[in-house]
C-alpha cells in the first residue's frame, strides 16, 4: 500500500502555475457574485421572479447569477442594487486605503472593484 501525500507535499510537487491561480480568484469572484444575488434577494424578501420582473429579465437567468453561471455586469450590479433597494458603490485603489475598508464594503454587500497588482 503507498503512502498518501499531505496537502503540502501534493502542493510542492504540482505548484500552481498563474494561470491557475487567474482561474482560481476568477471563480472566487463568481462565487462571491452568486452569494450577494442570494442574499440580497433573500432580504429583500423577494422570489427569483420577483427580482427578475423588477430587474426586467427572466426568473431562469436569475437562478443562474445563483447557481455562479453567469458573470456579473457593470450594468447588471446596477439593476441588482437598483431592484433591491440599495445602492451599487464601486471603488478604486486611491479610495480603499487597505484591506480593512474593502472588507467593510464587501461585507455590507457593495461591490468592490480593486486595480489589479
Amino acid at each position: 500500500m503507498s503512502k498518501r501525500a499531505s496537502w503540502d507535499e501534493a502542493r510542492a510537487e504540482h505548484p500552481v502555475t498563474e494561470e491557475g491561480r487567474d482561474a482560481y480568484e476568477d471563480e472566487a469572484r463568481i462565487s462571491a457574485f452568486r452569494e450577494m444575488v442570494y442574499r440580497l434577494r433573500s432580504e429583500a424578501g423577494l422570489t427569483q421572479a420577483q427580482l427578475a420582473e423588477r430587474m426586467g429579465t427572466t426568473q431562469s437567468a436569475i437562478a443562474r447569477m445563483e447557481g455562479g453561471g453567469s458573470r456579473p455586469t457593470l450594468e447588471t450590479l446596477e439593476k441588482l442594487a437598483t431592484a433591491v433597494g440599495n445602492e451599487l458603490v464601486v471603488g478604486f485603489g486611491e479610495n480603499l486605503s487597505n484591506d480593512r475598508s474593502i472588507a467593510r464594503l464587501v461585507r455590507d454587500g457593495h461591490a468592490v472593484i480593486r486595480r489589479a497588482s
